[in-house]
């Protein structure tokens, strides 16, 4: 992967856990108003999704049942393996558990990458919370098979005409239905202003170095700037300035390419852990602070910095010692079979 997307998918991690310290330092008693415009780090890696989707598979024919193949090797297995142990805790200790209710079909629907109701916090997300978003990637990653069917020319207007279309109904016929509400959203739009760029990327002109800190300084400060925005203006909002700021950093690798920072780079291949165990990392960080007798001010910072650390930390452990060697089995190929004659 290009370096500069390693540094924004490491960068895009730390958005969204920053965003989630939120709900540990409330129970801390924090109560002034936490920024919300971490949680548009999951608005960058759609962008990014959608960009990676197109680069990588351009110009490949017969080509959908190896890329859902190489997807879900990608993305179930340790998916899977955090969402098991969320649903060992909650059953082996739901008091340990605070937004989490042992309920079959949301427990079911987790595991298949379909939204269901939350049996406590009433809103599309899985077992694990941050997973909302995967649910999203894999109807993403569907579409996009489908759409590899289709010649190169026509692959990026067909999905942009049906994912608009899917907008354009949820606007004009709202349902309370999980799935309907749920892929009628036009934040699934960012995968396509991904693909856009991963086209100009391979094919369009080049421009000055500049405008990539250009971009990449305009999209940032839009993002950090906003607070919460509305779901229905989401991909405006906060989708444009994320498109910004991937469009930033391809006009810097086409333009010369980014130099390559070990640390930056370990934490972008351990962004999907990262993503996936910080919200239980944050729960036990806060969980052990709510005990200590720290006065506020010292215990706020203490507990942003220890639950920030023991998330990378654990992550970075999590990517090595499982989800790496657990892709290099998966994709491993299998030897060809020897004649049993001599």
């Amino acid at each position: 992967m290009l370096e500069s997307l390693q540094y924004l998918r490491a960068v895009a991690s730390l958005m969204v856990v920053v965003f989630h310290l939120g709900a540990p330092l409330s129970r801390l008693g924090l109560t002034a108003p936490w920024p919300q415009s971490g949680a548009a780090g999951v608005d960058i890696f759609f962008v990014l999704s959608g960009f990676l989707m197109l680069v990588t598979t351009r110009g490949r024919e017969s080509y959908t049942a190896t890329f859902y193949v190489k997807r879900m090797v990608r993305i179930v297995p340790l998916y899977w393996i955090v969402t098991t142990a969320s649903l060992a805790l909650l059953l082996a200790a739901p008091q340990l558990v605070k937004s989490g209710k042992a309920d079959a079909w949301h427990i079911l629907a987790s595991y298949l990458f379909l939204p269901a109701r939350h049996p406590v916090l009433g809103t599309l997300e899985p077992l694990v919370v941050p997973g909302w978003t995967l649910n999203y990637e894999m109807f993403f990653y569907l579409v996009w098979g489908v759409a590899l069917l289709l010649p190169d020319r026509v692959r990026l207007t067909a999905i942009t005409l049906f994912l608009a279309g899917l907008a354009v109904l949820g606007r004009l016929v709202p349902s309370e239905n999980p799935l309907l509400a749920f892929y009628t959203a036009p934040i699934m739009l960012e995968f396509v202003f991904g693909l856009a760029l991963g086209l100009w990327y391979l094919e369009g002109p080049a421009l000055a170095r500049g405008w990539g800190f250009v971009f990449l300084a305009a999209g940032f400060v839009s993002l950090l700037a906003q607070g919460d925005v509305p779901a229905g203006t989401r991909v405006i909002q906060w989708g444009i300035p994320a498109a910004l700021v991937v469009a930033g950093a391809l006009v810097l690798e086409r333009a010369r390419p980014v130099k390559r920072i070990g640390a930056f780079v370990l934490l972008g291949d351990a962004s999907y852990a990262l993503y996936l165990v910080h919200g239980m990392v944050l729960s036990a960080v806060g969980q052990v602070f709510v005990h200590l007798p720290l006065p506020a001010p010292l215990a706020f910072i203490a507990c942003a910095v220890a639950g920030v650390g023991a998330a990378i930390i654990i992550a970075i452990a999590v990517h090595l010692a499982v989800e790496k060697p657990l892709l290099r089995l998966m994709s491993r190929k299998p030897r060809a079979n020897r004649s049993a004659t001599s």
